[in-house]
């Protein structure tokens, strides 16, 4: 029995914690095994593949709800004394992983896992590390081309490289207005996946629920007590990339946030990304971790 395994055995046997853990098998018939916890003052993600040898899992993401201090323990290296000049040996850690079965497969296992457990990532600090970390893998082979004047959450492709490709545009007719509808197959958003049909866009029938009551923000985006209330895009944030949407560009990942809307974490979180070799953007920071610790989207 791997360490893994044990460790996800006296885990769950604990209190106050809330656990996830399971098996996927992906198309090129590997099995990942996923154990995802999130207790009262940590939450952990740890990924491996059934067949490796190894005692150590391939991903072992910790984050801490105290000091809202990230660490990825990811192919046996440490990755958690980088800092935003220096990472260039993080970063080829990362590329060899997403380069892996299980690296390849992580979108579709984020998707699983929610579809299993209907637990958005903000709901649930492990679970926002598993998508965090699978949204690295979406970048990484599917977000090449990206338009010089926007970087919006592409960051690991335009360091990295990756494969060239681009994803088909959603199919958006009948659902926007005719002017969002220009926007969203438009050049420029075409090559990043278009718009999905159910994003939140003033004076379309797709309405954003406000999940919390929250203050109104302040104008420069500084995260403090109460923040910020969810709204729906306009045409104008939909033109420059959908910052704040919960999925790169205006392609919506609802097992993050629950929703298609603009979120204030996820509008911070993609301002670091316009530096795409900010190891913010990469941790996920906004989103993931901040001064007060993890944000609701």
């Amino acid at each position: 029995m791997t360490r893994l395994l044990l460790l996800a055995i006296s885990l769950f046997v604990g209190t106050g914690c809330e656990v996830h853990k399971g098996r996927y098998v992906t198309l090129d018939g590997d099995e990942i095994q996923y154990f995802i916890e999130n207790a009262d003052h940590h939450a952990t993600l740890l990924l491996n593949l059934i067949k490796e040898v190894s005692h150590d899992p391939l991903v072992n993401a910790t984050y801490s709800k105290g000091n809202g201090d990230i660490r990825f323990h990811i192919l046996g290296n440490d990755h958690f004394e980088s800092t935003e000049e220096d990472f260039e040996d993080e970063a080829a850690i990362t590329r060899e992983l997403m380069e892996t079965g299980l690296g390849k497969s992580l979108p579709k296992l984020s998707r699983h896992v929610f579809e299993e457990t209907g637990v958005t990532g903000r709901e649930n600090e492990g679970m926002m590390l598993l998508h965090q970390i699978a949204m690295f893998s979406h970048n990484f082979h599917e977000g090449a081309h990206t338009p010089p004047h926007r970087q919006k959450r592409n960051a690991l492709s335009h360091m990295f490289g990756g494969n060239d490709g681009e994803e088909l545009s959603n199919e958006v007719e009948g659902v926007f207005p005719e002017e969002i509808v220009k926007i969203c197959n438009g050049e420029t958003l075409y090559q990043h996946g278009g718009c999905t049909i159910d994003l939140g866009v003033e004076s379309s029938e797709n309405v954003c629920v406000k999940h919390d009551e929250y203050k109104s923000p302040s104008d420069d985006y500084d995260f403090g007590e109460g923040w910020a209330v969810v709204h729906q895009f306009s045409a104008d944030e939909i033109s420059k990339g959908c910052y704040g949407l919960c999925g790169p560009w205006c392609t919506c990942w609802s097992q993050l946030c629950g929703d298609c809307c603009w979120h204030p974490g996820c509008y911070q979180h993609d301002k670091y990304c316009d530096k795409p070799t900010s190891l913010s953007c990469k941790l996920g920071r906004g989103v993931t971790f901040g001064r007060k610790g993890l944000h609701t989207c």
